[in-house]
């Protein structure tokens, strides 16, 4: 890709982040008690001092082995990896598969630039119209108490579309929360792959009408996403306590004390907002299906491969997990 393809695809890539709201978001509790104990890998983390860690899952067949690392968002905004267990796994590893694929638009540099202008505009809603004039009132008192709460400087997110600013708000939360949105997991392994040689499989999500693409995603009806504004207000209000409290628990490896926290998801309410196009549908979907494609074909290559995947992808009766356990493959995990 040329670098200005590379610069404006990930403005559809921001794009399909930000109106899906696609942040890893834990499991409801009776996801996790789909899956029965057995042994795992720890990972060692450090908040204030040295604890358990998250674990992984291993699934196996005919003495070949891939270790599934399940990410959460959001976690510790500070929270440091102690790595010597991860990088003796590594050390037995053939290959790293991440989470998500890196998104492609193809090399045209018309094309990319189409993406991008579109972009720009889609960041705001029709004639410019501030976010105070599109939202219900009551609805706008909520997300702006919440925004004087947590965002008090943010000029910006009064001028976007409420999809994008309910992700704004949803991130200016988190970072006042002390936590943060971003996969650091994923970063840090792929980097501790990278010291150790490990080769990192990469997947690229062609997307072949990247301009229809951003045209179906502009073209959200105001009423879907003031829906998905809501229920993320409505998460925010209720959910932040909660938040801190799983992405600790995580970070502890304390998988009992997952199970038992409350959890108010919005994210299928959003992606409801993007279910009327069916282009975002199949990238999705197809993202999803590469990720399980590389997996087979890893453990049927590779003595040891290490995965990750976002955790509400593993867990639950269509999950990951649950798929492997249908193809025949054993899975045991925390």
């Amino acid at each position: 890709m040329t670098s200005i393809g590379a610069s404006r695809s990930g403005s559809l890539a921001a794009l399909l982040a930000a109106v899906a709201l696609l942040w890893p978001a834990m499991p409801r509790a009776a996801a996790l008690q789909t899956l029965t104990p057995a042994q795992a890998v720890p990972m060692q983390v450090v908040i204030s001092g040295r604890y358990r860690g998250p674990k992984l899952w291993r699934v196996s067949k005919n003495g070949h082995e891939l270790w599934v690392l399940g990410t959460v968002a959001p976690l510790p905004k500070r929270m440091v990896w102690q790595t010597e267990d991860i990088q003796r796994l590594l050390r037995q590893t053939q290959e790293v598969i991440p989470a998500w694929p890196s998104l492609s638009i193809g090399f045209h540099p018309f094309t990319a630039l189409h993406v991008y202008a579109l972009w720009r505009k889609a960041q705001t809603n029709p004639d410019n119209l501030p976010l105070q004039a599109v939202l219900p009132t009551a609805l706008y008192a909520r997300f702006g108490a919440l925004k004087l709460r947590y965002a008090p400087h943010d000029r910006r997110i009064g001028q976007l579309r409420p999809i994008l600013a309910a992700r704004r708000l949803y991130d200016d939360t988190l970072i006042a929360s002390d936590l943060t949105p971003h996969n650091d997991i994923q970063r840090t392994v792929l980097e501790l792959a990278r010291q150790e040689r490990v080769p990192i499989h990469k997947d690229k999500l062609l997307v072949k009408d990247p301009v229809d693409v951003m045209r179906d995603l502009t073209a959200i009806p105001r009423s879907a996403e003031i829906t998905c504004l809501q229920s993320v207000v409505t998460r925010l209000e209720t959910d932040v306590g909660p938040m801190q409290a799983r992405a600790r628990a995580w970070a502890l490896g304390d998988v009992a004390l997952l199970r038992r926290l409350p959890h108010t998801d919005n994210r299928d309410t959003c992606l409801e907002a993007v279910s009327g196009s069916a282009r975002v549908r199949s990238l999705l979907a197809q993202a999803q299906q590469d990720w399980m494609n590389a997996a087979v074909q890893a453990i049927d290559r590779n003595r040891t491969t290490l995965a990750l995947q976002s955790m509400d992808l593993l867990l639950g009766p269509a999950g990951t997990l649950a798929t492997f356990q249908r193809m025949g493959y054993r899975v045991e995990g925390p």
